[in-house]
């Protein structure tokens, strides 16, 4: 039985559709708006959130695959559910877990060790999937600082979505949850 003794398997698989379907209608909105490709992949993520704590990180786990496997098949922006599937759908359920170990110069590693791995195999794909098109295009006046500059660049955005990530688990379980959902 899971950790809440409400959640029977009924209430966790109509969990799970729910937010699997909320994630894909976000996914799919990043077709016709396509400059937010990189901010909806992180809101789709967050409702990863609410699997593992409504849940356990199973189900959310779960829930990330099922999200994953439909965004190949039936969103049309790429890159988008690239993003999602490679970092933002599973992040918010590893940090989760992650915030329940003690040490921080652990937690960091791990955080910081995924998301380098993350962004690498995410050029990798990019380049591979959309030959066409350069990721490095515009940056040409940064000579060879350019992919260096990026990476610190993405790093800061990283740090900034943790925290971001932090605040928004701190908010749904210490706020929404007791005030809104009346749940302990």
């Amino acid at each position: 039985m899971s950790k809440h003794k409400n959640s029977t398997t009924a209430f966790r698989v109509a969990l799970g559709g729910i937010c699997a379907a909320v994630c894909l209608l976000l996914m799919f909105s990043s077709s016709f708006l396509p400059g937010l490709s990189y901010a909806i992949p992180v809101f789709a993520g967050v409702l990863m959130v609410v699997m593992i704590v409504e849940t356990d990180s199973k189900w959310a786990i779960a829930d990330y695959c099922a999200v994953s496997l439909l965004c190949i098949f039936i969103t049309p922006n790429f890159e988008a559910s690239l993003l999602f599937i490679l970092f933002m759908g599973y992040y918010p359920i590893l940090q989760f877990w992650l915030s329940k170990k003690k040490s921080k110069l652990f937690q960091w590693i791990v955080k910081l060790t995924v998301f380098n791995v993350a962004i690498v195999i995410y050029y990798n794909l990019f380049k591979f999937i959309f030959v066409s098109v350069d990721m490095l295009e515009g940056t040409e006046f940064l000579g060879k600082y350019a992919l260096p500059l990026l990476w610190a660049e993405a790093q800061i955005c990283f740090l900034v979505y943790d925290k971001f990530l932090s605040l928004t688990i701190d908010v749904y379980i210490n706020w929404f949850r007791k005030k809104i959902l009346r749940r302990k």
